[in-house]
């Protein structure tokens, strides 16, 4: 590849800056399709707001006996 070329003799600042303008431009990619996994799961996996809420509270209730020993 050409870029990989360009790349191979730049100087390391100049490879930062262009690593920087990548992972931005990805992190969007990423997150939508991050977000399309989730609602995917939802639709699946669907769960109410009062199964959430027990879970919370089961969590919570275990982690206040670990710290009360």
């Amino acid at each position: 590849m050409k870029l990989k070329r360009q790349l191979k003799v730049c100087h390391w600042q100049k490879k930062i800056e262009v690593l920087a303008m990548l992972e931005k431009e990805l992190f969007a990619a990423r997150f939508k399709s991050l977000l399309k996994e989730f609602r995917e799961s939802a639709r699946k996996y669907p769960i109410t707001i009062e199964e959430i809420t027990g879970e919370v509270e089961s969590v919570r209730g275990s982690r206040l006996s670990y710290y009360r020993r």
